[in-house]
């Protein structure tokens, strides 16, 4: 083998060398044929803002003072009576939510049945006191964590009061009605069991300040005065669209 053959073999080892150790760096730089899967899609949060209606059930009761008195001094003069009710109530409700980010804002009004009442007896005099219905209409702000939300409530509260007097000496029961407004406030929690059901549980105390009523028929001149205050547990479940 002459030289120049020598020489030349020597610069092709040297050139495959070169090659063997340069590939895998020229193979990394190139693009790659296989391409990544696709990330998976990010949950998607629950939305309250809506319309919703819905029906709630639930408890109430109260501790009252009320004061009978007579203006015309008949042998009745006045008794003063701290007394208790509780009822069951049932009704519907409706109402918008709008959230922004983890803050629902609303307004929400309802409307519940009741039997509510009580019975005042004092010498040659009795005085019942009832209520079927009452109402409210409110505002809401809560914090959404997805699907479940806590929530404050408060705005004006609305009843009526029925009274029915009887005396010895009357000559016919006499029947008195008095609309109230007033106000309330509480707490909840909500639950969305689907993108449309609504589950929730809230507890509401309601004041009704001083409430005067005077009669004006066989019973003229006697005053009921009472100071109505109540709380209220309701379960509810609505729909939202």
């Amino acid at each position: 083998m002459t030289m120049h053959q020598k020489a030349a073999l020597a610069g092709v080892a040297a050139l495959c060398g070169a090659w063997l150790v340069l590939s895998p760096a020229l193979a990394a730089d190139m693009p790659s044929s296989r391409k990544l899967p696709p990330a998976p899609a990010l949950p998607s949060f629950y939305s309250w803002t809506g319309i919703y209606l819905g029906v709630q059930g639930g408890y109430a009761w109260s501790q009252e003072k009320t004061i009978l008195s007579d203006t015309l001094g008949r042998a009745f003069n006045g008794a003063a009576f701290r007394q208790s009710s509780d009822a069951a109530l049932g009704g519907g409700h409706a109402g918008f939510n709008y959230q922004v980010g983890s803050l629902v804002f609303g307004i929400e009004g309802d409307i519940e049945a009741l039997d509510s009442g009580e019975t005042l007896v004092a010498p040659g005099i009795s005085a019942r006191i009832t209520r079927d219905w009452q109402g409210s209409l409110r505002g809401r702000a809560g914090f959404a964590l997805d699907r479940f939300m806590i929530y404050a409530t408060g705005g004006a509260a609305f009843t009526e009061f029925s009274y029915h007097l009887a005396g010895a000496a009357a000559a016919a029961p006499e029947s008195l009605d008095r609309s109230r407004t007033g106000w309330t406030a509480g707490a909840g929690v909500a639950f969305a069991y689907t993108d449309n059901v609504i589950l929730g549980a809230e507890y509401r105390y309601s004041d009704f300040g001083k409430v005067g009523q005077t009669a004006r028929g066989p019973l003229l001149g006697l005053t009921v005065r009472q100071e109505p205050t109540f709380h209220t547990l309701r379960a509810s479940v609505a729909y939202k669209f």
